[in-house]
């Protein structure tokens, strides 16, 4: 059976509502940190929200670009229009993020409870972690996948494969190492593109009160770029 054919565009602002319904989809409750950087994305008013941030995000940084992968239409088959299948989120990063929430997130407004609002705290600053050093011992910019979510539905397609290809493309051309903080779900995918494993088990010490609280899987990976030139820009 012949697969459909799936390309990558920019997302518009209208369709960030589509693409946050995906991310739900995609990781369920199956991911710990997407449940709690996200809270509530799995009802009406916690995709409003993350539909919001994810806007805002959108339209305030200049070094993210949000791409689409899109299901070409079949005629005369029960999809009557193109359909958005996934997304991801690629930042040509030039300097460390910052380890402070409050940096990046309306804390209190995303986190009221004081003890979820402390838990993203402590999450956050170990999150971050691996992918500044990474950045300040290369001395140089790096280009992250920060976000990829394909719809379950459709999956091993092509989609995720094109999301990340899209991206690893870009950092050829810059001649950056390409860096993503991946799911054992998603590792196969990314080692597949060339990322490698630097470290296997993301390391999130937090506070005693939280040991009981589920904590992020995720493995650090890395790619080194194919090509050293070209202009530094990403879109």
């Amino acid at each position: 059976m012949e697969k459909p054919k799936i390309s990558i565009a920019p997302v518009s602002d209208s369709e960030i509502p589509t693409c946050f319904r995906i991310l739900d989809k995609s990781f369920a409750n199956n991911a710990p940190f997407v449940d709690i950087y996200f809270p509530e994305h799995d009802t009406a008013s916690g995709q409003v929200a993350g539909s919001r941030r994810l806007l805002k995000w959108k339209r305030g940084s200049a070094e993210s670009v949000f791409v689409k992968a899109v299901m070409e239409r079949d005629k005369g088959k029960e999809m009557d229009d193109d359909r958005i299948v996934g997304f991801a989120v690629w930042t040509h990063m030039t300097s460390p993020p910052s380890d402070v929430l409050e940096d990046v997130e309306k804390a209190e407004e995303v986190w009221p409870d004081e003890e979820d609002r402390e838990f993203m705290r402590g999450l956050w600053r170990e999150y971050v972690r691996p992918r500044s050093r990474a950045i300040r011992l290369m001395a140089s910019h790096d280009v992250v996948l920060e976000l990829l979510a394909v719809h379950p539905e459709y999956q091993r397609l092509g989609a995720g494969k094109g999301l990340v290809t899209w991206g690893t493309e870009k950092a050829d051309v810059l001649g950056l190492k390409a860096v993503v903080e991946g799911t054992p779900v998603g590792r196969p995918l990314y080692e597949r593109c060339g990322f490698e494993a630097k470290i296997e088990e993301m390391s999130f010490d937090v506070d005693e009160r939280f040991q009981k609280r589920r904590k992020p899987e995720l493995v650090f990976m890395t790619r080194e770029p194919l090509m050293l030139w070209g202009p530094l820009m990403i879109n």
